[in-house]
C-alpha cells in the first residue's frame, strides 16, 4: 500500500511495497511520485490528474518499465487508486493497493508457450545434450551445443570411439563403460578434455562438467546413457586468470609502501598485505571480519564503522580519516579508501582498500593553517587593510576590513569621491586628488583624518600606495594599504606628557625610599636596619608591580592587599572586600602599611602562634565612605607599645592622609585592630591577579 499525499504526489508507503520498489527504496520515500518514478511520470501524473478530480482508477497486470535496479525490468502490476478526502469531502490525496504479478504473467506466457519451448528446448539447451545407446554407446541423438563442441562433425549412428577417437585415451570411454555396467549416474566437473574440432588440426583444450545418467527399460535394465553437460572452458580459464590476477595483485599489493586490504561483498575485512601487520604488530588473521576496529582510535571507530556499513550498504566508494594504532601504541592519522569490484551487472563481488599514513601531512597542514590563522590575526591585528583604485574610473575596491576602517558597511566597491568626502577639510590637501592620481604625483606615503560616517569618531589613517603603469608609461592603477594609526597618533601626543611624568614619579620614588631610609636606620643597628629596609622595599616594589600592569593608573585594592600579605601564612588571613580602584599614592601607602602590620603580626601578634588568624575586610557604606579593616585574634597578649616607631608613623600620618581619611589602632585583649575611615575611592577596578 502506498499514499501519494498532496497535489504533488509525496510518497509515504508500507515494507510491502518497499520490496516492490526494490534499490529504489529508501530513496523514493518522502519523494514525489514523478520524482520518485521519473520512467513512468506520465502514467503517474495521468493518476494524480483522475483521482484528485474525485474518481477511481483499476489497472490490471499493468505493464510498466521500471528502474528497480541498476537496469531497466519490465514488471506487471494490480493497481487500483482511490481518492483519500478531508473533512470536508475533498480529496486531498491518493491511497493505492499495490500487488506484483509479474512472476504470474511471466508464468502464463510460460505456459502459453510451453509445447514450443519444449520442441525447441533440447536443441536450444545452452548445455550440451546426447543420446547414446547399447554397450557400445553409439549417438542416437545430439543437440546444436554437442555438435559445436566436437565441432560440428557426424557423430550420429556411431560409437562414441568411432566418431570421437582421440577420447578413447582420455578416460570417457572406461566412465561410459561404467555407467552402463554399475547402472549408477557419473557427474564430472572441470573435466580436461582435448577434442579435434577442426579436421587436420591440432588437439583444443576444452572443459566441461557433465552427467552420464543411466537410461531404463521398463524392466530395469541399462539400455543407454543420456549425456548432459555444459562446455565450462572459458569459466575454467577466467578462474584460472583470476587466480594469476589475485597472485599478480598480492605481489602488487605486498611491494606497495601503503597498507591493502580486501572485503568480502557483506564488508568483512579477509585479507591484509603484511605492511599492516609489520604497522600494527598484528599476527596475520587477527585484524579479519570486524576485528580491524582494535586499532583504531577509539574516538575514531563509531564514525569509520558507521560510514563503512554505509559505503557498504550502497556500494558507494568509502574514504575516511582516522587514527590506527602502531606496533608501539603510537597513533597516526590515515586517509582509508576503498572501492567495490563489481560484475559486469553491478554485483559487488570484493572490496579492495589502501590506508595511507597522513599523518605528517596532517601535521604539516596543521602547522600551515595555524600560520596562516597568525598571519590572518596579525594582520587584523595590525590593522592593515588593502585597496585597489581604477584611476580612469575612479573605482575604489576594498578589503572587507578597508570598508570597516572607513566606517562604511561591506560592499564590492565604491567611487573615489565618497572616502574624499569622510577625509577632514584640514587635511584634503594632504591625500591624493584627480589631478595626482592621473600624473602619478600623488604622495605614496600620507597620514590624513576621517570622520567615520557609523560613530561620528575621528581617526587617523596612514595609507601607503603603488602606482601600475601602462605600456606608455601613464598611472591606471593605484594599489596600496591602509592602517588605523590612531593610536601611535595619540601615542605620540601623550609622549612629551609621559615623559614629564616620569621625571615627576621617578623624584616622588626617591624622596619616598629616602623616608624609609631615614625612619628605618633611626635608633636601629645596622643589621636590624638592612632586614627592615630591605622588606619595606620588597613592600613597595610589589605594589610599584600592580600599579605597572595597570600603567600607574590605578590598582585594585584586592590585588594591593594579597600582593601584600603573599610573604605571610595565607591559609590563617582572609581577605574579602568588593572592587575599589586606588590611585597610585594610595596603593604604594596601603601595601607598606600592610607590610609594617604582618611583620609586627608574625613576629609578635595573632601569627606569631599555630592558632592566630587575621582578617583584612573592607566595605564602602551608603554615604560613601570606606571603612578598611586590620583585625587579629588567636594570639598572645596584647601589650600597647611603649614608643612610637615608623610602623606606627607610616599607619597613623601617610596612610591617612594618601586616602584623605582618619586610621584607629586599638590593641584589644584579642589581638590588634586597625580601622582605616577614608572617602571611597573613585570607580571599581576588577583584580587582575588570579
Amino acid at each position: 500500500m502506498i499514499t501519494l499525499w498532496g497535489p504533488e504526489g509525496v510518497m509515504i508507503y508500507n515494507d510491502g511495497y518497499a520490496v516492490i520498489a526494490g534499490k529504489r527504496h529508501p530513496e523514493v520515500l518522502g519523494r514525489t511520485v514523478c520524482e520518485g518514478w521519473p520512467e513512468v511520470a506520465e502514467f503517474n501524473a495521468n493518476v494524480m490528474r483522475v483521482v484528485l478530480a474525485g474518481q477511481t482508477l483499476a489497472y490490471k497486470d499493468q505493464e510498466l518499465v521500471l528502474h528497480r535496479s541498476s537496469a531497466p525490468e519490465t514488471v506487471w502490476l494490480n493497481l487500483d487508486y482511490s481518492p483519500i478526502l478531508n473533512e470536508a469531502g475533498e480529496p486531498v490525496a491518493v491511497i493505492a493497493i499495490v500487488v506484483e504479478t509479474t512472476e504470474k504473467v511471466k508464468a502464463e506466457r510460460w505456459q502459453a508457450g510451453e509445447s514450443e519451448r519444449l520442441r525447441q528446448m533440447f536443441q536450444q539447451a545452452p548445455g550440451f545434450i546426447a543420446m547414446l545407446s547399447g554397450p557400445d554407446h553409439v549417438f542416437d541423438l545430439v543437440n546444436d551445443a554437442h555438435l559445436k563442441l566436437i565441432g560440428h562433425r557426424e557423430v550420429v549412428g556411431k560409437s562414441v570411439a568411432e566418431a570421437l577417437p582421440e577420447v578413447t585415451e582420455q578416460g570417457f570411454i572406461d566412465l561410459l563403460d561404467g555407467v552402463w555396467r554399475t547402472g549408477e549416474p557419473f557427474i564430472g566437473r572441470g573435466l580436461q578434455a582435448l577434442l579435434q574440432r577442426t579436421p587436420g588440426a591440432a588437439p583444443e583444450e576444452r572443459f566441461v562438467d557433465l552427467i552420464y545418467q543411466p537410461v531404463r527399460d521398463p524392466a530395469g535394465q541399462v539400455v543407454g546413457i543420456f549425456v548432459e553437460g555444459s562446455d565450462v572452458t572459458e569459466r575454467i580459464v577466467a578462474e584460472r586468470d583470476v587466480r594469476d590476477r589475485e597472485a599478480q595483485f598480492r605481489t602488487f599489493a605486498e611491494a606497495m609502501p601503503n597498507h591493502v586490504w580486501t572485503a568480502r561483498p557483506d564488508g568483512m575485512l579477509d585479507w591484509f598485505n603484511s605492511r599492516v601487520y609489520q604497522y600494527s604488530g598484528a599476527q596475520p588473521g587477527e585484524l579479519n571480519g570486524e576485528a580491524w576496529g582494535a586499532i583504531v582510535h577509539p574516538d575514531d571507530l563509531a564514525g569509520a564503522a558507521a560510514r563503512w556499513s554505509e559505503s557498504v550498504y550502497t556500494g558507494a566508494p568509502y574514504e575516511a580519516e582516522f587514527r590506527v594504532r602502531r606496533f608501539d601504541g603510537t597513533y597516526r592519522w590515515h586517509l582509508v579508501r576503498a572501492v567495490a569490484l563489481a560484475d559486469a551487472e553491478g554485483k559487488i563481488g570484493r572490496w579492495l582498500g589502501t590506508n595511507t599514513d597522513i599523518e605528517d601531512q596532517r601535521q604539516t597542514l596543521q602547522r600551515l593553517a595555524e600560520s596562516e590563522r597568525r598571519f590572518r590575526l596579525s594582520q587584523n591585528a595590525a590593522g592593515i587593510a588593502s585597496l585597489e583604485l581604477d584611476i580612469a574610473s575612479g573605482t575604489v575596491i576594498g578589503s572587507d576590513f578597508f570598508w570597516q576602517l572607513w566606517g562604511l558597511s561591506p560592499r564590492a566597491s565604491e567611487h573615489i569621491s565618497v572616502l574624499e568626502a569622510i577625509v577632514l577639510a584640514e587635511d584634503r590637501n594632504v591625500r591624493s586628488t584627480e589631478e595626482t592620481r592621473q600624473n602619478g604625483t600623488a604622495a605614496l606615503k600620507v597620514d590624513y583624518r576621517i570622520r567615520r560616517p557609523d560613530t561620528g569618531e575621528i581617526r587617523w589613517l596612514s595609507r601607503n600606495i603603488e602606482f601600475i603603469h601602462d605600456a606608455d608609461g601613464r598611472p591606471v592603477k593605484m594599489f596600496g594599504v591602509v592602517q588605523d594609526v590612531t593610536d601611535r597618533k595619540e601615542a605620540e601626543a601623550r609622549q612629551n606628557m609621559l615623559t614629564h611624568e616620569l621625571e615627576h614619579r621617578i623624584k616622588n620614588i626617591l624622596a619616598m625610599v629616602s623616608a624609609i631610609a631615614a625612619q628605618t636606620l633611626r635608633n636601629a643597628d645596622l643589621e636590624t636596619a638592612a632586614a627592615t629596609f630591605s622588606e619595606r622595599l620588597r613592600a613597595l616594589s610589589n605594589a610599584h608591580d600592580i600599579l605597572t600592569r595597570t600603567r600607574w593608573t590605578a590598582a585594585a585594592l584586592g590585588d594591593v592587599v594579597r600582593s601584600a600579605v603573599s610573604p605571610l601564612p595565607a591559609e590563617r588571613i582572609a581577605i574579602s572586600g568588593p572592587d575599589v580602584s586606588l590611585g597610585p599614592k594610595m596603593a604604594l601607602s596601603l601595601a607598606l602599611a600592610i607590610n609594617e602590620l604582618g611583620t609586627n603580626a608574625l613576629k609578635y601578634g595573632a601569627l606569631s602562634t599555630e592558632t592566630g588568624r587575621v582578617t583584612v575586610s573592607w566595605t564602602i557604606q551608603e554615604d560613601a565612605t570606606m571603612l578598611w579593616r586590620w583585625s587579629e585574634d588567636g594570639g598572645p597578649p596584647v601589650v600597647p607599645p611603649k614608643r612610637r616607631g615608623f610602623g606606627r608613623f607610616l599607619i597613623e600620618r601617610v596612610l591617612a592622609a594618601d586616602f584623605h581619611g582618619k586610621v584607629g589602632i586599638d590593641y584589644l585583649p584579642k589581638g590588634v585592630e586597625v580601622i582605616l575611615t577614608a572617602p571611597a575611592p573613585g570607580e571599581p577596578a576588577p583584580s587582575r591577579l588570579q
